[in-house]
């Protein structure tokens, strides 16, 4: 069931929660150098989304997020994807992600995975190097639910908020450089790991002149930014199921 978009804007970008450390699965091989097969239009596909708030979309219907704008994509191009399994709520950190994840008991395998996360952890300040514990294992634990393939793992930069009117009155530098810094480990954790950087970083600056690209609560993107995420994003993933034509 989708989760509700709650009216206080801080607790759903700042939630709080309950570090925890979650020890992959140790019975699906790790296949970081093998290549994948190849996912063909018409080929069955399944996907997981990991997240917070972004991911659910909060402040848009599910239709506009971007897990769901993403399978709608894939599936005008011919692709059998089945609706995306979204592991997502407000507030999260990497550690509530990581329980949330425990929590669901998720018990099958998917041909994709996507992760955005980090948000939260800007925000609250979370340690570096406890951060960067969690992103690995978050990273390891996707690439076990690719079956194994980190080349089908996904993972989304976070957002610059200090474009959105949500910012207005803080400092905007400071916000900034927080993204920038949390967004370089996620980057060095995708390299170190063989998993795929998505940067929508160009995109989402495009909401500082224009006001159609935040939802209405002033600080998720609308259905419309979404959209240019997914621009982003689908090459990518087409790309890495072999079948960019």
């Amino acid at each position: 069931m989708r989760v509700p978009v709650f009216a206080l804007i801080l607790f759903v970008l700042f939630g709080c929660g309950k570090k925890v450390e979650v020890i992959p699965p140790a019975d699906t091989a790790v296949n970081n150098a093998q290549v994948p097969p190849v996912v063909h239009p018409n080929d069955s596909v399944s996907y997981l989304a990991l997240g917070d708030s972004y991911t659910y979309g909060a402040g848009v219907s599910q239709s506009g997020s971007y897990p769901y704008q993403l399978t709608a994509q894939l599936s005008g191009q011919h692709y059998l994807i089945s609706e995306p399994r979204v592991v997502a709520f407000q507030g999260w950190t990497a550690a509530d992600l990581l329980a949330g994840i425990q929590a669901a008991d998720i018990a099958r395998k998917f041909d994709f995975v996507t992760l955005l996360i980090g948000v939260n952890d800007e925000r609250r300040n979370t340690d570096r190097a406890t951060y960067t514990t969690q992103v690995d294992q978050l990273i390891t634990q996707a690439t076990q639910y690719a079956r194994g393939y980190s080349r089908r793992v996904f993972v989304l930069s976070i957002p610059d908020w200090s474009v959105t009117p949500f910012a207005a009155g803080m400092d905007k530098a400071k916000i900034k450089a927080e993204v920038t810094m949390f967004n370089a480990i996620n980057e060095a954790e995708c390299k170190k790991l063989g998993a795929n950087y998505v940067d929508i970083s160009t995109v989402q600056a495009l909401a500082a002149n224009d006001e159609t690209l935040t939802a209405g609560d002033g600080l998720h993107p609308s259905a419309k930014m979404y959209a240019l995420w997914v621009g982003q994003l689908l090459p990518v993933v087409k790309g890495a199921f072999g079948s960019v034509h």
